[in-house]
């Protein structure tokens, strides 16, 4: 009978979701071993692994040939012994080990004769179709990630002389053996035995056997750094410094000579200064240049040869970067590597692991960019002693990482915070002038000013109940646009960040910048002589324009008025007037005994111009007194009105201006736009 290994193919709905920097530790979630196949000799004998399950486990369908102790089992850590008498014959099987509805397979093997396998070549096994066939595969070992005496097995990398590698996942060792007494290392040729398997990419699967190892003829016993404060080599403990330097390896080589390998992309900034040999001892001595960008890493390798051979022996070298600043934009558009940035974003979403004291937060600009730092950890102490909110502003070191094609920020650690301070328009109105630093939302009511020049905006915010917020030179959000191309107008609701100050004695918000805005509509247009003396209009204050100023106006106090020009200057005011409308009234006069003339114009082009009447009552300083005519008929006494032709296609800016050569003053009020 042809003997035949049994390892059966995990099946694919059993596959464990992790994010990219997870561990593996099996593909069940609900029980994990320490190898899915066992083997036994043919004159009887036993093996142990090890069960790690959530819940209540068993086994089932055992055959006669095999004992298992136990066959049950509760939540956590069970060593399990399966063992057979001698035999003659060769015999298989395969047991399920339950929990939670889900299956683990183990195979049992009691082999009658070894049957050597041939040594396949690396790129024919990565080759082959994923399944139960075995496979003998060797190459000198690259990289190990994991040795584990818990779950006697290991998992390593092996790579050959044409630059193939392949992933072994968590092989066994031989009966009778320990993994951790096998002695292996880097640069050692290794020969396993297993299956070929997918586990995004190829891989030799769970549950292969440790056939053979051949220790290498070269070892790097050592590396060593030249410390700037003395000059004396050191041992390498932590990545070469920014400033580079000199750094030697330190080799035992059995060999014939040495060579050594620096990776081309690693070329430009490593170079091999000497090479010294005394009998088996030797020292190859490299300088680093100075990094001016992220941090970086390579591998050196050294070979030797003997009989044709060639046995090598590899060498990990980091060195520390300058930290790259960059906005979420940036970062989402820079290669995945080693290299350092620091990030600074508003925070979106924020999910704290106190188990893991870690943090996964999504963190955006003001573009709307986004990105996910995973697992993010405090630079010390505790994840939850942070008291991270959304909408703060967080800085976090890290590298560029993916997940399924997805950016993120991997090995990221915070570095700072600013916590802002959730509050309503009347809670900020009712706190102290201080530094603290308020979010507060509100739905603009009046634009006072948007200075492309200064880079900020004052407005007023409004809440349901109508109380209101004056928000004193908000800046834009930084990596944002700028101020004047944000598209803010009157109706929108918007957030901003600031402190609590005051002027005059009036509560305002001062140093804030920009959020976020949601567009929205301005209140339900008035009908005529409702509020008639209110402004309704969204505003710009031009060169000698004002609108701290308010009067009473036959009768009715406090009314908010607009100034424009001085005793000898001309003042200007922008009005914004909706989309759909089809004429403006507005109220205005001049000052006290000097008539002047409003002209109208827009995109720089002169529409028109109205003779304003002089009013007693303007006069002085705010407040003023005034009576106005309130007369129906349009143009007559006080009240104007200003007729487009057809409906505005669009919001249409109207720059009016107290006419040059005349009286230089006048006072705007009662602004409002139509439809019919």
């Amino acid at each position: 009978m042809k003997l035949k290994y049994i390892f059966t193919a995990l099946v694919a709905a059993l596959t464990l979701a992790v994010g990219c920097e997870d561990d593996i530790e099996t593909y069940l979630d609900e029980v994990r071993v320490s190898s899915s196949y066992v083997a036994i000799p043919a004159a009887g004998g036993s093996q142990t692994i090890t069960v790690n399950a959530k819940s209540d486990w068993s086994f089932g369908d055992i055959p006669e040939w095999v004992k298992v102790s136990p066959t049950t089992g509760v939540a956590g850590e069970t060593e399990v012994t399966f063992k057979a008498e001698a035999t003659t014959a060769t015999k298989e099987a395969m047991l399920y080990l339950t929990c939670d509805g889900k299956s683990q397979i183990i195979n049992i093997l009691q082999q009658t004769k070894k049957v050597e396998l041939e040594v396949t070549p690396l790129k024919k096994f990565l080759a082959a179709e994923v399944g139960p066939t075995v496979y003998r595969i060797a190459g000198t070992i690259t990289h190990i990630q994991e040795i584990s005496a818990s779950y006697k097995n290991a998992t390593l990398t092996i790579s050959d002389d044409e630059g193939y590698s392949v992933y072994c996942y968590r092989f066994g060792p031989p009966s009778g053996k320990k993994i951790e007494d096998l002695g292996m290392e880097v640069g050692d040729f290794l020969t396993v035995e297993g299956q070929r398997g997918d586990y995004n990419g190829p891989q030799m699967a769970q549950g292969g056997v440790f056939v053979s190892l051949k220790k290498s003829l070269i070892k790097v016993d050592s590396v060593t750094v030249k410390m700037p404060e003395t000059g004396e080599f050191g041992l390498y403990k932590e990545p070469l410094p920014l400033e580079g330097g000199q750094f030697k390896v330190h080799l035992t080589c059995k060999g014939d000579g040495i060579s050594v390998v620096v990776p081309d992309e690693a070329k430009s900034w490593l170079s091999v200064n000497a090479i010294e040999t005394s009998g088996n001892s030797s020292i190859v001595t490299f300088s680093a240049t100075a990094n001016a960008m992220g941090d970086r890493t390579t591998v050196l390798t050294f070979n030797t040869t003997s009989g044709g051979t060639v046995n090598s022996a590899q060498a990990n070298i980091d060195q520390k970067g300058a930290i790259l600043q960059v906005t979420v934009g940036e970062f989402l558009k820079a290669a995945v590597s080693p290299a350092q940035y620091r990030l600074t974003g508003t925070v979106k979403k924020i999910s704290v692991s106190e188990q893991y004291n870690n943090a996964d937060i999504t963190v955006a600009d003001a573009l709307g960019n986004s990105v996910l730092v995973h697992r993010m950890k405090p630079a010390s102490g505790k994840i939850t002693d942070l008291t991270i909110g959304v909408g703060d502003k967080l800085t976090v070191l890290g590298q560029r990482g993916e997940y399924n094609g997805t950016a993120q920020m991997v090995n990221g650690v915070y570095e700072s915070h600013v916590h802002y301070i959730p509050a309503t328009i009347k809670e900020f109105l009712a706190k102290e002038v201080s530094d603290v630093e308020y979010i507060v939302t509100g739905k603009i009511v009046n634009i006072k000013e948007i200075s492309a020049s200064f880079k900020n905006a004052t407005l007023t915010i409004a809440d349901d109940e109508g109380t209101t917020l004056y928000v004193f030179r908000m800046k834009a959000a930084e990596g944002g646009p700028a101020i004047e191309n944000i598209g803010l107008k009157v109706g929108d609701v918007l957030t901003v960040i600031g402190k609590r100050g005051e002027f005059n004695g009036s509560a305002q918000m001062v140093n804030g910048y920009y959020v976020s805005h949601e567009a929205g509509s301005v209140d339900p247009e008035p009908e005529p002589g409702d509020n008639s003396y209110s402004i309704d209009l969204s505003y710009k204050l031009g060169a000698n324009a004002y609108d701290d100023g308010v009067a009473t106006i036959n009768g009715q106090k406090d009314v908010k008025v607009l100034k424009i020009g001085t005793s000898s200057k001309v003042g200007d005011i922008t009005i914004t007037i909706p989309a759909g409308s089809k004429r403006a009234v507005f109220y205005a006069v001049a000052w006290k005994g000097k008539a002047t003339t409003l002209e109208f114009s827009t995109g720089g082009v002169t529409t028109g111009s109205i003779d304003i009447k002089a009013n007693d009552g303007a006069i002085n300083n705010t407040p003023y007194t005034l009576t106005v005519s309130d007369s129906d008929k349009v143009n007559e006494g006080d009240k104007y009105e200003v007729v487009v032709p057809e409906a505005l296609p669009t919001d249409m800016d109207f720059k009016i201006t107290t006419a040059s050569g005349k009286a230089t003053r006048a006072i705007i009020f009662g602004l409002k736009a139509f439809k019919e």
